[in-house]
C-alpha cells in the first residue's frame, strides 16, 4: 500500500509538470491585447488639382497585429464637408478653393486616431480653343493682311488673350506673335504655305495649340492703274492695256467688245488700229492667265478735245 501511494504521487507530479510545460509552450488561455491602427502620413494627389479633377489619397498606415485596415474619409472644401470616400470628383470646386481630407483608420475592432491631410488649393484650369478661322479665307500674293479669329472657353471664367505664331513654307518661323500678320514683306509666291499656331492665354496658363493652314492660291489678273478713260487719235490708236498678273504669270489678251478697226496684241495687251467714229466709245478686254483665271475690264476711249 505504501509503495502504491508513492507511485501515485510520482505520477501526479509528472502529470502536473507536463501540463505546465504544454501551457507555457502554447500560452493557451492568454489572449493577446489588440491595439488600434495608426496613420503615419497622408496626402492628396494630385497636389494641384483643377476644376473637375478626381482627387485621391496616398496613405501610409500600420497595425501592430497586422490586421487589415479600412478608412473612413471625409472631404472638406473651404472647411465645409462635401463628401466621403477614398476618391472624390471636384465638380463643385473653383480656382482658389481650399481642400483637405480627414482620415480615420480602423482594423474592424478598434478605431485609430484621425489624421487631417495638408490643405491644397484648387489651381487654374487652362483655357481651350473651341474653333478658329483665318480671314480672309483665300490668300493671294496681293493680300495685305491675314488674321486668325479664335473662339475660346475658360472653365474658370477668366478673360482670354490670343497669341499666334506663324510659319512660312513649313520651316521659317516668323518673328510675330500677333493674330494679324502683314503679308507685304513676306515675298509670297503662288503656292506658298502659311501655318498659324494659335494659343489662348488666361493670364496664368495657355491652351493647347490650334493649328490652321492656308496656301497662297493663283490670283487673277488685275488692273495696274485706275484708268477707265483714255484719249485717242482716230487714225492711230495705240493703247497698252493696264492689266498685270500679281503672280507674274503670262497673260493672254482678247477683245470682247470694240468698234471695227481695232485689234489687240494677244501677248502684250496693246490695242491698236483706227476707227471712223469721232465720239467716245468703249472697249471690253479679257485678260486670262495660264491657269484660266481672268478679268474683264472696260475702258472708255475719248477723242481729243
Amino acid at each position: 500500500m505504501k509503495n502504491f501511494i508513492s507511485v501515485f504521487l510520482v505520477l501526479s507530479v509528472l502529470l502536473i509538470m507536463r501540463c505546465g510545460e504544454e501551457k507555457k509552450e502554447g500560452e493557451t488561455g492568454i489572449e493577446k491585447l489588440n491595439t488600434p491602427p495608426f496613420i503615419k502620413s497622408a496626402e492628396i494627389i494630385p497636389d494641384a488639382p483643377i476644376l473637375g479633377s478626381r482627387v485621391a489619397l496616398r496613405i501610409d498606415a500600420g497595425d501592430q497585429e497586422g490586421d487589415k485596415i479600412t478608412y473612413r474619409v471625409a472631404w472638406f472644401l473651404n472647411d465645409e464637408e462635401i463628401g466621403t470616400g477614398l476618391e472624390f470628383q471636384m465638380t463643385a470646386a473653383k480656382k482658389g478653393d481650399r481642400i483637405f481630407a480627414e482620415i480615420t483608420p480602423s482594423d474592424g475592432k478598434l478605431t485609430g486616431e484621425a489624421l487631417r491631410t495638408p490643405i491644397i488649393t484648387i489651381g487654374n484650369t487652362p483655357p481651350r480653343i473651341a474653333s478658329a478661322r483665318i480671314s480672309p479665307d483665300t490668300v493671294l500674293t496681293s493680300t495685305g493682311n491675314l488674321t486668325v479669329i479664335g473662339e475660346g472657353i475658360d472653365p474658370d471664367g477668366d478673360s482670354l488673350t490670343w497669341l499666334c505664331y506663324w510659319v512660312l513654307d513649313y520651316s521659317e518661323r516668323i518673328a510675330d506673335s500677333s493674330t494679324t500678320i502683314r503679308l507685304k514683306n513676306l515675298r509670297l509666291k503662288k503656292g506658298s504655305h502659311l501655318t498659324a499656331e494659335l494659343y489662348a492665354y488666361d493670364g496664368d496658363t495657355v491652351s493647347h495649340p490650334y493649328l490652321l493652314e492656308i496656301d497662297v492660291v493663283n490670283a487673277h489678273p488685275i488692273l495696274a492703274e485706275g484708268l477707265d478713260s483714255i484719249p485717242y487719235k482716230r487714225d492711230s490708236i495705240y493703247f497698252p492695256v493696264p492689266i498685270i498678273d500679281p503672280d507674274g504669270d503670262p497673260i493672254t489678251f482678247e477683245i470682247l467688245e470694240s468698234p471695227e478697226g481695232l485689234k489687240i496684241d494677244k501677248t502684250k495687251g496693246v490695242i491698236y488700229g483706227s476707227v471712223e467714229d469721232t465720239t467716245a466709245f468703249e472697249i471690253v478686254v479679257r485678260a486670262t492667265d495660264r491657269e484660266g483665271a481672268y478679268i474683264d475690264a472696260k475702258f472708255t476711249l475719248e477723242p481729243p478735245k
